[in-house]
């Protein structure tokens, strides 16, 4: 690929999806518009390009979708899920207990794996989950990796990379050659394409927000504005799973790191703009107002702050 090809791929591609590429990605973009040339049927890349240059929006939207990235599995790695199951889902389990509800999003859920895997996660580790109401959101770019997540079914190969037996068996059920996911799980899920760039939309905010491998495709100026709108998305002193790599722009100004725990912060700040933990000397005034928002089981006499997750696991 010519480098001012290289160049107008770049441009339509943060344009309508958000992503920054530069030189050190060539490759791997050379690559998977290798693959998609191949699959159109052009004699060359030049031919794609000089198609892109009339900007045909689904022709645009067809070339987002070849270029997104797949690469997922289920409970994709695993020490973050085992310190969900362990510590942090009976911590929401007992923060949530008056209102018996939870509320997780998995932003660039691809293929429906980590949704999926978050579903058989909260089955496992919240006791009477029938008694609560649950609502796991996954979303994505692309609306062909939406409808494979909406169909829950997944090949040997699939179903075998991050499972093992007992958790297949428990959880999904045979399929001609396929496996399918139990409805029991399916009920907890739902799927929606959506663009990170776009509004939020959607009146509850989220407990948790998984947002892993993504915001690092986007430029350090989108990235401070997604994690704005994810924070304004988020619950009191909400948890928020990033990718074990990634070093996201202006994420301080928005989250804490959770010491001792892979990949997760904790909000800051809320719509309300108030802080996410209050300080012992607050006035009676600003206690009274926050409890209203606090669920009944930390609604002491006298208020005391809203503990961090990390201090409360401790204990």
């Amino acid at each position: 690929m010519k480098k001012n090809d290289f160049d107008y791929l770049v441009s339509i591609l943060e344009k309508n999806a958000g992503w920054h590429f530069t030189e050190d990605d060539f490759f791997v973009l050379d690559k998977k518009i290798s693959n998609f040339v191949r699959e159109k049927g052009y004699a060359a890349v030049e031919e794609l390009i000089d198609e892109l240059r009339l900007e045909q929006k689904p022709f645009i939207n067809q070339l987002v979708e070849a270029m997104t990235m797949l690469e997922t599995s289920f409970f994709r790695n695993y020490n973050v899920f085992k310190q969900l199951e362990e510590s942090i889902l009976p911590y929401l389990r007992e923060y949530n207990r008056g209102i018996k509800k939870l509320r997780i999003w998995s932003a660039g859920c691809s293929t429906g794996q980590e949704t999926y895997s978050l579903a058989i996660a909260i089955k496992r580790s919240l006791l009477n989950v029938r008694d609560w109401s649950i609502d796991i959101l996954g979303t994505d770019l692309s609306s062909v990796a939406i409808h494979k997540a909406q169909k829950g079914i997944y090949n040997k190969f699939e179903i075998q990379n991050g499972m093992n037996a007992s958790s297949i068996i428990a959880n999904f059920h045979p399929e001609k050659e396929n496996w399918q996911i139990n409805d029991d799980i399916m009920s907890m899920v739902q799927f929606r394409q959506y663009n990170l760039q776009e509004d939020i939309v959607g009146q509850e905010n989220f407990d948790i927000i998984f947002c892993r491998n993504v915001l690092h495709l986007f430029s350090a100026e989108n990235q401070t504005k997604i994690l704005e709108k994810l924070l304004n998305k988020q619950t009191f002193g909400g948890l928020l799973y990033i990718g074990q790599n990634e070093k996201l722009s202006g994420i301080e100004q928005f989250y804490t790191k959770v010491p001792g725990f892979d990949c997760l912060y904790q909000a800051k700040n809320q719509t309300d703009n108030k802080p996410a933990i209050l300080q012992h000397d607050k006035t009676n005034q600003l206690e009274t107002e926050k409890s209203s928002a606090m669920p009944s089981f930390i609604k002491p006499k006298k208020l005391f702050e809203r503990p961090t997750i990390s201090s409360l696991l401790k204990r």
